[in-house]
């Protein structure tokens, strides 16, 4: 894993995104709004691209890795969780991911590449299964 640093530019990172910056907004001012963990963006792999990690006492809500045109969100569910992900109404994409997810021993790794404002809106029902959102 690479080192913290400040990060990439916000103007660099939506336009790194291109089409898929609306979606990216969305998400991240979803978790800014109803979540306070800090993000911490960090550097890692060869290419030393971007992982921004949602993190607050040393865990991690939700990553997200931002590439050229698109992005990843990472939601690790625990097992108990994986169960109550299955309650919820999700798109159909992201039901389909949370499904196929190989299970683990302590639950599944979720990799979801949204498209669709319905699949951030799925995004956002998985991460309020991990940790309630605060309230307005």
């Amino acid at each position: 894993m690479g080192k913290a640093s400040i990060g990439p530019s916000d103007e660099g990172l939506i336009a790194e995104l291109g089409d898929a910056s609306p979606l990216w907004t969305g998400l991240v001012d979803y978790i800014a709004s109803s979540y306070d963990h800090e993000p911490v963006a960090v550097r890692e792999g060869k290419d030393l691209t971007w992982t921004i990690r949602y993190r607050k006492g040393g865990k991690t809500l939700v990553t997200l890795y931002p590439r050229k045109g698109e992005f990843t969100v990472l939601v690790v569910l625990g097992k108990d969780e994986v169960a109550k992900a299955k309650a919820v109404t999700l798109g159909k994409r992201v039901k389909e991911t949370l499904e196929t997810s190989e299970q683990f021993h302590d639950g599944r790794w979720l990799w979801i590449r949204p498209s669709t404002k319905a699949d951030v809106e799925s995004i956002e029902a998985l991460l309020a299964v991990k940790r309630r959102p605060r309230q307005p």
